[in-house]
């Protein structure tokens, strides 16, 4: 997981797919592939990231962060599977 920004390390609302990391607002508007994403899509990115694998999937979410986790999962791993 990366911050990928020259702004600010706050305010982290767009994931980017192309750089592979978290983007303030002002970066993440620049990058045509960041997606803008709530605070519960980007605690259960984290969450994915850094939890122990026995506790991986002892986590919930609600329905619109989760419907966001699995578009950004889905961007994610098409672009980057493919390219492999």
């Amino acid at each position: 997981m990366h911050v990928l920004n020259v702004g600010s390390k706050e305010n982290l609302t767009y994931f980017s797919i192309k750089d592979n990391g978290f983007k303030c607002e002002v970066c993440g508007k620049q990058d045509k592939s960041a997606i803008h994403i709530g605070e519960g899509a980007l605690k259960a990115i984290k969450y994915t990231i850094l939890a122990p694998p026995k506790k991986l999937y002892s986590f919930t979410v609600k329905d619109e962060a989760l419907r966001e986790f699995k578009l950004m999962s889905k961007l994610y791993f098409s672009d980057h599977v493919e390219n492999i």
